[in-house]
């Protein structure tokens, strides 16, 4: 079984489609338990247990699967084709286009994933996504702006996927445990005020608990502290604003609530390997 690998750009990002299975153990491997996975069936049938939940998927059907889920294949068909997209937490989260957004992330904290059925076109969009992402059916890898492409359908695949699953899933909040409830409101809360309020203790007022339980609940569920949210938060937003060409810098950190284009500097190179006008000068080559 060959896997289209794109680790030569982006080492924490895997993609097969249309792949035939032959054996379990073979379906196995196919997983990374550092990864979330993205698994379709293109033909047909296995039956899989995903952290103690056990779901038989068919043809068009979809599963997505968290991290660290524990996984057991208990039967696949003799005609079994598959795609899965696999990715890393950290990529997930540095290659989104917007900052957290509660609209695609429920899927992929969920604890108890379920399948849900993709319409004929549903299924040939994700395929055509897949096919690109995977350099097989469009051959990209020669263009210049080759990373570009890739992550901007990696996001198209994650809204899709999003909106799918807000169809299909009309209980998807009940099936949460309070903390996880808590994780959500967090990353609302931080969708909304993250351009002006960047301590830990704006958020834990605002939802009315301790500092030190918000925290040590994000760390639980998600695996990555809240002062990651934040700083990757601050980031995504520093980057849109610095693709505006009308505002200035000194404008970027008001609007940012810096104290000073040295702080900001500072921050954004710590992130990025780069300042803020060296990424600007980059947009424009």
């Amino acid at each position: 079984m060959s896997k289209k690998d794109l680790s030569c750009r982006h080492r924490d990002l895997h993609v097969i489609t249309f792949e035939k299975v032959h054996s379990v153990n073979s379906m196995e491997r196919l997983f990374q338990t550092n990864c979330f996975s993205i698994l379709v069936v293109n033909s047909g049938f296995l039956t899989m247990k995903v952290n103690a939940i056990v779901n038989c998927l068919h043809l068009n059907e979809l599963i997505v699967v968290p991290v660290t889920t524990p996984i057991d294949i208990i039967k696949i068909s003799s005609e079994l084709r598959i795609s899965l997209l696999s990715f890393t937490s950290e990529f997930l989260f540095k290659n989104t286009i917007r900052k957290p957004n509660i609209g695609f992330f429920e899927i992929f904290i969920a604890k108890f994933p379920s399948k849900v059925v993709l319409k004929n076109d549903e299924s040939l969009l994700l395929s055509d996504l897949l096919a690109l992402i995977g350099n097989e059916k469009y051959k990209i890898n020669e263009n210049v702006f080759f990373s570009e492409i890739q992550l901007l359908n990696f996001n198209l695949i994650l809204y899709l996927i999003a909106g799918i699953y807000s169809e299909n899933s009309y209980d998807v909040r009940t099936r949460y445990n309070r903390k996880e409830k808590l994780v959500f409101s967090f990353l609302e809360i931080l969708d909304i005020h993250c351009r002006e309020q960047h301590a830990v203790k704006f958020y834990s007022n605002t939802l009315l608990i301790s500092e030190g339980h918000l925290s040590k609940v994000v760390k639980q569920i998600t695996n990555k502290t809240i002062k990651e949210f934040i700083k990757e938060a601050i980031i995504l937003e520093a980057k849109i604003l610095l693709q505006n060409g009308d505002l200035t810098i000194l404008q970027i950190i008001e609007e940012l609530h810096f104290s000073n284009s040295s702080s900001f500097s500072n921050f954004f190179k710590k992130s990025t390997s780069m300042s803020p006008s060296e990424y600007r000068l980059k947009l424009k080559l």
